[in-house]
C-alpha cells in the first residue's frame, strides 16, 4: 500500500456495511479433529472487508492501468522503511493472530493453528498485490513485508515468551483534525507510530516482577515520515488495556482490541534534533 489522495464515500459505506454483516457470522470448524484448529470465519471476513475498504480508498486516487505489471522496486530497503510498509506488516500480523485459533492449549495445536492462520494472511496479501498489478504494480517487497508480519505470529507459537511482546500502533489526535478528517488519518504517517510493546512484568524473574506493575508496558516505537524526513524513535511507558479489570463480554472485546494499541503515556523521543521528553505521547 502506498500513499492515497482521495476516496469515494459510497465505496467506504459498502465496505463498512459488509464488515458489519460478516461480524455476525459464526466460527466454522476447519477440521473434525478434537484438538487441532478452528477457523474463525467472522474474523477472516472482517479483516477481508477492512482490507478491501483500505484498498478501495487507495485505488480511488489512481488510474487503472491497461495492463498488469510489476512494481518498480529498484530500492527495496527504502520500500521496507516506508511507513506504509508498517501497515502491511501490522495488518498481516493481526490477521495471522486471529484467522485460525488452536482448540487446545498444547504447543502442537498452537503451532498448527499459527501456520494455517499465517497462510490465510498471506493468501489475502497475495490477492491484494495481484490487484495492485493494475495500479501501483505487483510488489514482491510488500508481499515480503506481509510475510514478516505473519511470520512473527508463527514465531510466537514456537516461542511463548514472544507473546509478551506485541506489535502495536498509535495515531495522534491531531491526525483527525486535518481537512480530510478520519479518512486522512489513514495515510497521515507523520502522526502514526508503530511499536513493540513488552509486558515487562511477565518477562522479569518472579522476585523482580513484584517491583513492576503488571498493567504497565515498556514500548519502543518508530514514527517514519517517509520521503527524506528523518524518522523519530520513541521509548515510553503505556497501559496494557488487556490487564484492566472487568469481564463483561463486550468489554473484553474492547480490551482485546486495545491490547494492540499503544495508549498515550510518558515517552522519550529521539531524532536528529536531539532527545525530548513528553508527559503524554501519542
Amino acid at each position: 500500500m502506498r500513499r492515497t489522495q482521495g476516496w469515494t464515500k459510497g465505496s467506504a459505506v459498502l465496505a463498512v456495511v459488509g464488515a458489519a454483516m460478516l461480524l455476525g457470522a459464526r466460527p466454522v470448524a476447519a477440521q473434525s479433529g478434537s484438538c487441532e484448529s478452528a477457523t474463525t470465519a467472522s474474523r477472516i471476513g472482517t479483516q477481508v472487508a477492512l482490507g478491501a475498504l483500505a484498498t478501495g480508498l487507495e485505488y480511488q486516487s489512481m488510474a487503472r492501468g491497461g495492463a498488469w505489471r510489476m512494481a518498480d522496486e529498484s530500492a527495496p530497503m527504502a520500500i521496507v522503511a516506508d511507513p506504509s510498509s508498517h501497515l502491511h506488516a501490522l495488518g498481516s500480523y493481526h490477521l495471522a493472530r486471529t484467522a485460525v485459533h488452536a482448540t487446545c492449549a498444547d504447543r502442537a495445536s498452537r503451532v498448527q493453528a499459527a501456520w494455517k492462520s499465517a497462510g490465510v494472511a498471506l493468501a489475502i496479501g497475495t490477492v491484494k498485490e495481484v490487484a495492485d498489478g493494475y495500479y501501483n504494480g505487483f510488489s514482491a517487497v510488500d508481499l515480503g513485508v506481509d510475510a514478516m508480519g505473519a511470520g512473527y505470529a508463527v514465531a510466537q507459537a514456537y516461542l511463548p515468551v514472544l507473546e509478551k511482546i506485541t506489535p502495536s500502533f498509535s495515531v495522534a489526535p491531531r491526525a483527525f483534525l486535518n481537512k480530510r478528517g478520519p479518512r486522512g488519518a489513514l495515510v497521515d504517517y507523520s502522526n502514526q507510530t508503530v511499536w513493540l510493546s513488552a509486558n515487562v512484568h511477565d518477562l522479569l524473574p518472579s522476585t523482580a516482577a513484584k517491583a513492576w506493575p503488571s498493567p504497565v508496558r515498556l514500548s519502543v516505537g518508530r514514527r517514519a515520515f517517509g520521503s527524506t524526513t528523518p524518522s523519530k524513535y520513541v521509548i515510553g511507558l503505556d497501559l496494557d488495556a488487556a490487564r484492566l479489570p472487568g469481564n463483561n463480554p463486550a468489554w473484553v472485546h474492547v480490551k482485546n482490541f486495545l491490547h494492540s494499541v499503544r495508549l498515550p503515556g510518558p515517552a522519550l523521543v529521539m531524532s536528529g534534533n536531539g532527545t525530548k521528553s513528553f508527559g503524554l505521547y501519542w
